[in-house]
């Protein structure tokens, strides 16, 4: 009776936990003299029987789980056919492969009460394995039988065909679960796009009406949940006004995301941390600056789609900004070179007034160059940045300071030198700084003088004068045209015409003597001293003196004689100065 009553109360049901409850409650009761049970169902991803309802047992036996052919209920699942096992003994001869994990949870799930007998059963739908019933007893020898097992497997077959059902309707709930979500995501999706096509439209309003980057910034934090700010990396700050402890950490956010494309959330740690989402503004190559969102919490889809939207717009109001600081600083050019072409003294101070600069006795002239690997366009915002890196040390007060494509000029004119040295120590103090910091390499050539009529135009060419010195040398940093000494007459020589000189000096040394001519420059360099070249290059004075005279007789000369050795003096300088 409670056979036939179990086939009707298991398949009432179709959901899983429930069946699954029901299958070993009717087991359990089927067979009057089991103590204990559990139903085991195949974890397929890890390929283990795992425990899905139990009775009798106390919630240890939620942890047993035995790999297929382990032990009695994984051979079981494994050859299909049922276990009965009468004798405690038989039992565990049947468990010896158990790993001790499992020994030792099952002996705790039955709280260690003594096992008489067995039985276990196969759960399978058609050739499809699903699990195992397995029922355990503690009180009678005897208890379970033959007769139990039979019943068991007439009820297995029902508790088969109940839980492929349960199963397939999970699998379909689940489906539908999946198809509901997706309806839910496409609605969302569509909402976001439609959303998107409403924003792109407002943002690219305000900027076709020339409303300004301000105008844009606040719209946008109007729609978001979360407001953000923009970080501009020429300028160095943020609009609107932001929390003092992002801005003091503006210079490393900027570094960490110049080369930078993709979003990501930072920590800066201050006095106390501050968690920021950093989205980077690009124009192609030129790094323009950053979206800073404050908070730990990830950004909502709408937030998101706002700062996708509106970066591109921003992205090209700061390029409107840079594009009217380009044509500014080129007419500034423009009237600097008509400036230094002036000879008359009332001309010079009429065009001196027109840059905004009041002629005074001393003149400054400082050219700045950035080179590097990058393209012209990144040459240029780098040098707009150290340009503003400037303007913020350097006083405005009769001074001029613009960028032209990847140069800056500076001029200015004062009463004392002691004002120059100020100048030039801001200047080198910035360079030094930025060529710690940056891979793109900055010299600078600096000039000073007295003023008189057309003395600018002079004092702008020795400044470049310094800084092509440094080109060629490939050195960074600041030099000043009067510490370049007599480079400066073989300046604008080429490279080629240098060699030239060389090869006809050093004659056969140049080709075929490699290690007289090293002897020669080591001996000039350390001004004929014959102890301390013999000492540098590892040789006897004698020996020294025997390479000396037969350097003489290659190249034809008599260091004794002033002519001579000024000749071989010379192309050491060159040859140390501009090809080495």
């Amino acid at each position: 009776m409670n056979l036939i009553e179990s086939f009707k109360a298991i398949s009432s049901s179709l959901e899983l936990d429930e069946v699954l409850n029901k299958i070993i409650h009717f087991a359990f009761n089927i067979t009057e003299n089991a103590d204990a049970g559990y139903i085991q169902l195949l974890e397929e991803h890890s390929n283990q029987l795992i425990v899905k309802s139990f009775v009798g047992f106390n919630d240890s036996i939620k942890h047993f789980k035995v790999n297929v052919g382990e032990s009695i209920t994984g051979k079981v699942y494994q050859e299909g056919c049922e276990c009965l096992i009468g004798t405690k003994n038989e039992i565990y001869d049947n468990m010896t492969d158990l790993s001790k994990d499992n020994f030792s949870i099952l002996e705790q799930a039955h709280n260690s009460r003594n096992i008489k007998s067995i039985l276990s059963i196969p759960i399978s739908f058609q050739s499809k394995k699903i699990g195992v019933i397995t029922l355990h007893c503690f009180e009678k020898e005897d208890g379970l039988s033959k007769s139990d097992l039979i019943l068991l497997q007439s009820f297995a077959a029902q508790a088969a065909i109940a839980i492929h059902n349960a199963q397939l309707h999970k699998e379909v709930q689940e489906s539908l679960n999946e198809v509901t979500h997706l309806s839910e995501k496409l609605r969302e999706v569509n909402g976001l796009l439609a959303k998107r096509g409403d924003i792109h439209n407002l943002l690219t309003r305000l900027s076709i009406q020339n409303k300004g980057l301000n105008a844009i910034i606040l719209e946008m934090n109007k729609m978001m949940e979360k407001s953000f700010v923009l970080a501009d990396y020429l300028m160095g700050k943020c609009v609107p006004k932001y929390n003092p402890h992002v801005a003091k950490s503006l210079d490393d956010i900027f570094l960490l995301f110049t080369n930078k494309s993709e979003p990501a959330y930072v920590l800066i740690c201050d006095t106390f941390e501050t968690a920021c989402y950093i989205y980077p503004i690009r124009s192609g190559s030129i790094f323009l600056g950053c979206l800073i969102v404050e908070g730990h919490s990830p950004l909502s889809q709408l937030d998101k789609l706002i700062i996708e939207q509106g970066a591109p717009i921003l992205s090209l109001e700061l390029m409107k900004l840079r594009s009217q600081t380009e044509i500014m600083y080129k007419k500034t050019n423009e009237a600097y070179q008509q400036f230094l072409k002036k000879r008359k003294p009332q001309q010079v101070e009429i065009a001196a007034a027109d840059l905004g600069i009041q002629i005074h006795y001393f003149h400054l002239t400082a050219l700045i160059e950035l080179d590097g690997s990058a393209d012209l366009h990144s040459l240029e915002n780098n040098a707009l940045l150290l340009l503003n890196h400037l303007k913020k040390k350097i006083p405005s007060e009769n001074t001029l300071l613009f960028s032209y494509n990847n140069k800056i000029t500076f001029f200015s004119s004062s009463m004392n030198t002691e004002h120059e040295k100020y100048l030039i120590e801001i200047i080198e103090s910035s360079i030094q700084l930025w060529n710690q910091q940056f891979t793109i390499t900055a010299r600078s050539g600096i000039s000073t003088g007295q003023y008189y009529p057309g003395h600018a135009e002079e004092n702008h060419i020795k400044a470049e004068k310094a800084l092509l010195y440094l080109k060629k040398q490939k050195k960074k940093g600041v030099l000043h045209y009067r510490d370049i000494g007599i480079s400066r007459l073989f300046l604008h020589h080429h490279t080629e015409e240098i060699e030239v000189f060389l090869q006809e000096t050093f004659s056969l040394l140049w080709t075929e003597h490699s290690e007289l001519l090293e002897t020669l420059i080591t001996y000039v360099q350390n001004n004929r001293s014959m102890n301390i070249t013999a000492k540098e290059i590892h040789i006897h004075t004698n020996t020294l003196y025997n390479r000396i005279k037969k350097m003489e007789e290659i190249l034809e000369l008599d260091f004794n004689q002033f002519e001579d050795y000024l000749k071989v003096q010379l192309a050491v300088y060159l040859y140390k100065t501009f090809i080495k």
